[in-house]
């Protein structure tokens, strides 16, 4: 009962939030275990198994129910006996003890492996008795045992393994976080800056896209700027991964992997290549450039992104590299120094 009303205040306090939007149930969805489950329509594009049977789904001639949130399959008949709590609870939690290693981030240490007496010889998820020769699998990614019904053998890179030991080998993994993995691949929630700097100085593939997303915020400022850029839509060529112009150190885990196989350096080179293109040749974003103060080369342009420069922290000014180097002060601050000291004069007087 008291579980009951703490539920009740807890969606009481949703719906008076303003920010709260309630989820739309179709047609013929079902809910339960916290999974919001859809009739299946249409052929899946691949062949699938029911999560809690295990044996082989065919909607053309089966009922099967998808969830929508984790993807979680399961035939009609086997919705009674659904056992696995949706990995994607998190989303719309409910209860106090919604606080699981399922709850909207990813683990970035690597798990010790759990010893079966510490698990008192029981699956970590359904709590089944394992013996010696139950067929029990390691989850690497929990560091548990679990059954065969709630582990498959089914593998993947680990997130944790990779930001220690840019190790992308794909180990076991249970089903539940299978599926939450998959759940998190596309999400923003890896922090380079704070997790794994170190990774850049043994990671070569790594090292080149952090150039890249710094140079994507540099661009970034001239294109906001830029009716012209504005109308061709350039910055929408990172829809599908807006965190790259939003900041410089987030990655999702799909990113990772990416890396590694060289397709983000390459997608990236792409971008970067129109977007220096329309720069150098736009004369609103040319009127943005800058020519170095400290040599007699007033002919070139220099932006932020031009190879062999420098940018003053503190005012934005781009010089030549060696320039920048062998200077005492920057002369643009030190005219900005002279301007201020001058109005602090005359408002004196």
């Amino acid at each position: 009962m008291e579980a009951l009303v703490k539920i009740l205040f807890k969606l009481s306090e949703q719906i008076k939030d303003p920010n709260y939007k309630p989820r739309l149930v179709s047609p013929g969805e079902v809910e339960t275990r916290r999974h919001n489950l859809v009739p299946v329509l249409q052929k899946l594009p691949a062949r699938s198994y029911c999560d809690e049977c295990g044996s082989a789904v065919w909607p053309l001639l089966q009922t099967i129910y998808e969830c929508k949130t984790c993807t979680h399959i399961v035939h009609v008949q086997c919705l009674d006996r659904l056992s696995r709590k949706c990995v994607g609870a998190w989303l719309h939690p409910l209860e106090e003890d919604d606080s699981t290693v399922f709850n909207g981030t990813i683990l970035h240490t690597i798990c010790p492996e759990i010893s079966l007496v510490e698990q008192n010889y029981r699956c970590a998820e359904c709590g089944i008795k394992l013996h010696p020769n139950s067929g029990h699998r390691l989850c690497d990614y929990l560091g548990e045992w679990f059954c065969p019904a709630c582990h498959w053998g089914y593998t993947s890179p680990i997130p944790a393994r990779i930001l220690h030991n840019w190790d992308f080998t794909p180990m076991m993994v249970s089903q539940a976080a299978y599926q939450y993995l998959g759940m998190m691949r596309k999400k923003p929630m890896i922090d380079l800056e704070k997790i794994g700097s170190s990774l850049t100085i043994v990671a070569v593939e790594l090292s080149s896209v952090v150039r890249q997303r710094r140079t994507v915020l540099e661009m970034k400022s001239y294109l906001t700027l830029c009716r012209e850029a504005i109308s061709m839509k350039l910055l929408r060529k990172l829809e599908e991964r807006q965190h790259f112009v939003d900041s410089e150190f987030i990655y999702t885990f799909q990113d990772l992997i990416d890396i590694h196989s060289g397709l983000l350096g390459t997608w990236l080179s792409q971008i970067l290549e129109s977007w220096q293109d329309h720069i150098l040749n736009c004369i609103l974003c040319r009127a943005k450039g800058f020519v170095c103060e400290l040599c007699t080369e007033k002919e070139e342009l220099l932006f932020p992104f031009t190879l062999g420069t420098e940018t003053c922290p503190d005012c934005s000014a781009v010089f030549h590299r060696e320039c920048y180097r062998q200077a005492e002060v920057c002369p643009r601050c030190e005219r900005k120094k002279e301007r201020n000291l001058s109005k602090l004069t005359t408002s004196s007087q």
